[in-house]
């Protein structure tokens, strides 16, 4: 790490949510934060919801091969 550059991170507006991830202290009971957190648990039910489809089909598909052998 260069002593003499600057950090970028620390500067500017970030939308209240640190570069890590994280939200900010400030910003922890914000009307954005609520928004970001449900957005993200209906992403991961459906991503979920997703995932158990294909895992349903491919199952499927599995038995379909094994009664043809």
């Amino acid at each position: 790490m260069n002593a003499g550059a600057p950090d970028i991170g620390a500067t500017g507006s970030n939308n209240g949510a640190n570069f890590d991830g994280t939200e900010g202290a400030d910003d922890a009971n914000s009307q954005a934060a609520q928004q970001r957190k449900a957005f993200e648990t209906t992403l991961g039910m459906i991503a979920m919801r997703m995932v158990s489809d294909a895992q349903a089909d491919l199952d499927s598909a599995m038995d379909d091969t094994e009664e043809d052998v």
